[in-house]
Formats: C-alpha cells, sequence, structure tokens
C-alpha cells in the first residue's frame, strides 16, 4: 500500500512507488481493522469524503466493498500534486482542490453539481466522513440538509 504522507511532492511518482517497505506495516494493519469495524454490511453503495489523511482507510474500505461486490465512491478534498496517488491505488474517487480557509466547501460544491440521478443512486448509502474536524462538520450538516439520516452516516476520527 503507498503511503501518501511518505510521497515528496517533488519527487517522480515512478520513485515513490518503487520504495521497498515491508509487507504491510502496523498503520495498514490498523487501517484494515479500522475498514472492517467501520464497514456497514447491510448497505450495498458506500460513499466517502475525506481529505489525504484519509487515502489509506478509504483504500481498505475500498477493498471490502470490492470483496462484497458493493459499489463505493467518494470525494476528497485536495493537493494537486496528490491527485496520482488515487489512480495508482485505482480508487474510484473524485477530488476538488483543497481550501484551507474553508475546509469542506468544494466537496460540497462537488455534491451540489452531481446529476440529480446520481444523488438517486447514492441517496440511501452509508457516509464515511474523515479528515478535519470542519470539513467533517460542514459535510454532516450538509447530507442531513439533503435528508440523509444519521444512521447513514460514520464519522472517521483518527
Amino acid at each position: 500500500m503507498f503511503h501518501l504522507f511518505n510521497y515528496q511532492a517533488n519527487e517522480p511518482i515512478d520513485e515513490a512507488m518503487n520504495v521497498e517497505r515491508a509487507a504491510a506495516s502496523d498503520q495498514e494493519l490498523s487501517h484494515v481493522i479500522q475498514a472492517k469495524q467501520l464497514y456497514n454490511y447491510k448497505t450495498t453503495h458506500h460513499f466517502f469524503v475525506g481529505d489525504e489523511s484519509t487515502v489509506e482507510l478509504f483504500n481498505a474500505l475500498k477493498e471490502i466493498a470490492l470483496k462484497n461486490d458493493h459499489e463505493y465512491f467518494g470525494i476528497l478534498e485536495l493537493h494537486p500534486e496528490y491527485e496520482a496517488v488515487l489512480s495508482m491505488l485505482k480508487l474510484l474517487i473524485d477530488s476538488v482542490p483543497e481550501l484551507p480557509e474553508s475546509p469542506g466547501y468544494n466537496a460540497i460544491q462537488w455534491m451540489e453539481d452531481m446529476h440529480p440521478n446520481c444523488w438517486m443512486a447514492w441517496k440511501n448509502a452509508t457516509f464515511y466522513l474523515s479528515g478535519g474536524t470542519t470539513l467533517i462538520s460542514r459535510f454532516q450538516q450538509y447530507l442531513v440538509q439533503r435528508n440523509v439520516t444519521t444512521a447513514q452516516i460514520r464519522i472517521i476520527n483518527h
């Protein structure tokens, strides 16, 4: 698994990927365990919302979704230099630029721009919110305004 925090923006992505690592670090195992505890096995749609600090956890959740033949998608607020990580991990997650002065704003705007038919497919999903406190809080408020129940929202604190 790729360690996002070990990646340097000025380092070629190929070099970052060729660094030799142990099969699984304690942190990676922690993400897998946490993902198994958080995952809602009763729903078939899973939507991830977060920032660069949540990529590895969302990757672990993705693996559970795929093993259970469930759908997943999401939105991350990222620095542009981390875009390559999403494709490298084959995460089906869109990204928007991070606004440090207004966490959650771009992710909410992305949701607002979502086609109504897409929202119909995802409104009953389990939503996993992680990242900074402001991002989580704003996105949770947004979901509640869109009539998503609190039972559908899983807050992930790291």
